[in-house]
């Protein structure tokens, strides 16, 4: 029963020149270039016929497995400023990838043009005084993770083995070091940079420091190919996680039960080691019955707001706080076998996946509210998978919070801040998101236009209930909320607008705007 339960909700939880008849291009301008890369990096452009491009163009959503003319794989900065210059000067239409944990089609998949994938810059480098790690774009996250952990350190990333440093990074960055650290963006030294110039810069508070700022949650694909990351390291240890499961009829005590821990224990600073996540599942046929969950996570065993300490901040969930739970179970681990065991049932390729983000902000008197959202994505889930089951797929979905609270919503401001708007408040902001996995393309845009149009009606809800926050965490960010440019929007005015300086400062003639397919541009 725990493993059949645990497989249904941890996916939903958590990237010599050869001639040119060679290649089979998907159009004439994708076949001119791709020759022309070729001939500047020998070696390193893959044409359709090959098993490296069948590998590279398989995604972790089926729905971006699109076909490029070719793939490019450059292995060091110089390589990538040579296909850059190349492929914008030939007004080529192009991509970048580094673990495509994208969900949508042609989020970091393009069809026709030219693909930059940098999976083959996958270095690693501890700095001896264990204080820095330098990585190369092209690694996942369950690689750095298994490279610094005997070292007694860790970094700010992320908690799905599957997904890719670039992206992770240049969206912000929810990590289980959230509450001390804020998001992974603010824990970059330095950038390395590929210009459409061709130049190749260092940007950190003191070198270029407006690319600095831009690229801490402003996504690249307007400033320049990220080449390498100089990334934070702390001191971490093994660290404690639970996951509890409970029926549906106990949803609104346990979410009741976790705005609270997260005001008085996390917002409030007492406990900035603590980490979780709420959510309602609907997995397997219209007959199954949603459940309600929460993963917690402590950091510092030591600490008296550890679990079994004097001050437990998870003890809320457990009996007989919350009893009746049908899966209750903690261990304690290194941060790498966490990452593995939190997504061992399921996050592989095959499905069609989807995200929408919104965000949701806490106040004293917020239950009232927490309930009527309850009922709306109750109510909305099970029509939808009513509609998935009579359309003949099979629809896992999700709604799960993940608090920001001022801890690390402080640590955010470090080094003049990112651009993402976030600030110290009173009370924690809830990002919500919406993951969603199915089988059948067929389905595709329906599960689109519903979602789209749910999270619209739960905005408006959380409006007029005086509890909308507006921000759009842009890692979550669905298909619409790309196309329509919320994402940045949601980060105001003010910095949209300084976004969309430093875009035309690094790139004056906008190629990287018009030729770099994908989304979340300012």
């Amino acid at each position: 029963m725990p493993t059949a339960i645990a497989q249904l909700l941890l996916p939903g939880l958590f990237l010599g020149l050869p001639c040119l008849a060679q290649y089979a291009y998907g159009a004439p301008s994708a076949a001119a270039t791709c020759e022309t890369i070729s001939s500047a990096l020998p070696g390193k452009v893959e044409n359709q016929n090959s098993s490296i491009f069948k590998e590279t163009t398989t995604y972790w959503s089926a729905r971006q497995d699109l076909t490029p003319g070719c793939v490019v794989l450059p292995t060091c900065a110089e390589d990538v400023a040579k296909a850059l210059v190349l492929v914008t000067n030939m007004s080529t239409p192009f991509t970048v990838k580094s673990g495509g944990h994208s969900g949508f089609d042609a989020a970091s998949s393009i069809q026709g043009g030219v693909l930059i994938s940098l999976e083959m810059m996958n270095s690693i480098e501890i700095a001896d005084d264990l204080g820095t790690v330098a990585i190369g774009p092209g690694n996942r996250w369950i690689n750095v993770t298994q490279a610094v952990e005997p070292h007694g350190i860790a970094v700010v990333g992320g908690r799905s083995p599957l997904v890719g440093v670039s992206g992770f990074l240049l969206g912000g960055g929810l990590s289980f070091l959230l509450g001390k650290r804020g998001l992974g963006c603010d824990n970059i030294r330095n950038f390395q940079v590929a210009l459409v110039s061709g130049e190749i810069v260092d940007a950190n508070p003191s070198q270029n420091p407006d690319l600095y700022w831009a690229l801490r949650g402003g996504g690249g694909s307007s400033f320049g190919i990220v080449t390498r990351f100089d990334l934070e390291a702390y001191e971490q240890g093994d660290i404690w996680s639970r996951l509890s499961v409970w029926t549906i009829e106990t949803v609104n005590s346990v979410l009741h039960t976790f705005t609270k821990v997260a005001r008085e224990m996390m917002h409030s600073g007492l406990d900035p080691d603590a980490h979780m996540m709420f959510g309602i599942n609907f997995a397997g046929p219209d007959t199954a019955s949603p459940k309600t969950m929460v993963f917690g996570f402590h950091l510092n065993l030591s600490s008296p707001y550890a679990p079994g300490g004097e001050f437990d901040t998870m003890a809320s969930f457990g009996d007989p706080a919350l009893p009746g739970a049908l899966l209750n179970t903690s261990q304690v681990m290194g941060l790498s076998d966490t990452i593995l065991r939190t997504t061992s049932a399921g996050g592989g390729f095959g499905n069609r996946e989807s995200w929408y983000s919104t965000s949701i902000s806490d106040r004293a008197d917020s239950d009232a509210f927490m309930d009527k959202l309850i009922a709306a994505f109750t109510t909305w889930g099970a029509d939808v998978r009513a509609q998935m089951t009579a359309r003949g797929d099979m629809l896992n979905m999700s709604m799960v919070f993940q608090p920001l609270t001022n801890p690390a919503l402080e640590a955010m401001q470090r080094n003049g801040g990112n651009p993402t708007g976030l600030r110290p408040k009173e009370f924690p902001t809830y990002i919500v998101s919406f993951p969603t996995s199915w089988s059948l393309a067929a389905n595709d845009d329906f599960l689109d236009a519903s979602m789209q149009k749910f999270v619209s009606d739960l905005d408006a809800m959380a409006k007029a209930d005086g509890c909308g926050a507006g921000y759009e965490y842009m890692n979550y960010a669905g298909k619409f909320q790309s196309r329509n440019g919320t994402v940045i929007a949601s980060y105001g005015p003010e910095n949209q607008e300084r976004l969309r300086a430093i875009a035309k400062k690094y790139d004056p003639q906008d190629q990287l705007r018009t030729l770099w397919t994908g989304y979340h541009k300012p």
